[in-house]
């Protein structure tokens, strides 16, 4: 744990999202309960769970923000509905033809080989390949037009050089021994009262729309009261007065981010700028001036924090020690209380528990003003 709150880590895990990915998400707070205090995970010279520099607090109790109204309309519901149709198409063999159509989606058996010896990633068997729209190497799909069910055929490509997926294939002929077993259709499901029977627990068209709204107002509900607590922690934020800060806690932050996605890029066998470009649809120097600045929130996140506390004279019971050991315990996936608190180090747990009630005292005396209805998705 950290020198910053579980609720408040939640809100900065989202705003980290935001602004360094509209296509990525984790649900892993930005401060890892492994993490320490000293910085030893991060950039040598800094740390942002524990930043230096000195705040002079303005307004943090009462303060007043807009909330969000959400709305679900029926439009959006059903085009909800839509979208899992389509992603609820399936495959059911065709009985008019029984030859290859460069439009068909056909079953196969592959195994490929290169000189005679099969290599590692070269063979599946029921694939479901759609001829027109085919990710294999050049001439693979071609290679399949005209087959019949039943067929065998050695289909004969050759590598692209350079072929990033596997350098020790660049350039080199292979032959890939294919059988047809099935042409196939492409089928989309109608969405009517067998529909909802047969994969929901509601047995009609109208109770699974009526449902469905209930779950996306929900859902949009959670993400209004997200995003408002997110700007009540800013408001104070932006109504305080810091004085010298330090770089190298800012660039902690960013050290952290970037390791923790260069670790999910190797995970996918990629390199950082490939995983950066593909996930996030950004380069590298934008992801970390993004980083920068949302490490900035974080240091003077921690710095309010740790100021209220001093301020309020705040402490943790024994009871509330307790329970809240418990509910860490929980989330991070121990069963043994003692064997948490021994991995992560009670004063740990006993700092983070009173950062949540500095935050906690934030968000409970905010006052919410109404804002204009939205029905934006998420």
């Amino acid at each position: 744990f950290t020198g910053c709150s579980s609720k408040s880590a939640e809100t900065t895990t989202q705003a980290t999202t935001e602004a360094t990915s509209q296509t990525t998400s984790t649900d892993e707070s930005v401060t890892d309960p492994t993490a320490t205090q000293d910085g030893s995970d991060s950039a040598s010279a800094g740390s942002y769970l524990d930043p230096k520099g000195e705040v002079t607090l303005g307004k943090y109790l009462g303060v007043e923000v807009a909330k969000e109204k959400v709305e679900v309309t029926d439009e959006e519901v059903a085009t909800d509905i839509q979208n899992e149709i389509e992603n609820s198409t399936y495959y059911e063999e065709v009985t008019d033809h029984d030859t290859v159509q460069n439009d068909d989606v056909v079953n196969i058996d592959y195994v490929g080989s290169i000189d005679g010896e099969e290599f590692e990633g070269g063979a599946d068997s029921g694939y479901d390949l759609d001829i027109a729209n085919s990710t294999f190497i050049d001439g693979f799909a071609e290679g399949v037009i005209g087959m019949k069910v039943g067929e065998k055929k050695d289909v004969v490509v050759t590598f692209p050089d350079p072929y990033v997926n596997n350098e020790d294939l660049s350039g080199k002929e292979a032959v890939f021994a294919v059988t047809l077993n099935k042409i196939e259709k492409e089928v989309t499901p109608e969405f009517n009262d067998e529909y909802v029977q047969e994969n929901s627990e509601y047995s009609t068209v109208e109770e699974y729309k009526a449902a469905r709204k209930e779950e996306m107002l929900a859902e949009k509900e959670e993400t209004a009261a997200t995003n408002w607590e997110q700007a009540v922690l800013q408001n104070v934020i932006d109504g305080s007065t810091f004085t010298n800060l330090s770089d190298a806690d800012i660039e902690s932050y960013v050290a952290e981010m970037t390791s923790y996605y260069e670790s999910m890029a190797e995970s996918y066998g990629i390199d950082f700028a490939t995983f950066l470009m593909y996930f996030m649809g950004t380069d590298e120097a934008t992801f970390k001036e993004q980083a920068k600045t949302q490490g900035d929130f974080v240091v003077k996140q921690n710095l309010v924090l740790k100021k209220i506390i001093e301020t309020e004279n705040l402490t943790v019971s024994d009871e509330e020690y307790a329970t809240g050991l418990a509910e860490y315990a929980a989330q991070y996936g121990y069963e043994d209380t003692a064997e948490f608190e021994n991995t992560v180090g009670k004063e740990s747990v006993q700092d983070a528990l009173v950062y949540d009630k500095a935050y906690n005292l934030i968000i409970s005396s905010a006052v919410a003003t109404e804002a204009a209805a939205s029905t934006v998705s998420e």
